[in-house]
């Protein structure tokens, strides 16, 4: 018998700061954009999260989630 496990798929996007001016953005500004939330995805975001958080402040930069 095989035997299914049911998984709830999740996307994921850069979001920052209103206060930074669009453009501003490690990824161009494209905080719009939701992709899925897999690794290559996940560690290119965060890369981007630690870029954007050095350069304009600590909690300027974060991932933001939702069930797709």
């Amino acid at each position: 018998m095989l035997k299914t496990t049911l998984r709830a798929l999740t996307e994921i996007r850069l979001r920052r700061s209103e206060e930074l001016a669009h453009g501003s953005a490690p990824d161009g500004g494209c905080d719009h954009l939701w992709i899925p939330d897999n690794r290559t995805n996940r560690d290119r975001l965060v890369r981007a999260v630690e870029l954007g958080n050095r350069r304009h402040g600590a909690a300027t930069h974060w991932i933001e989630k939702r069930q797709a």
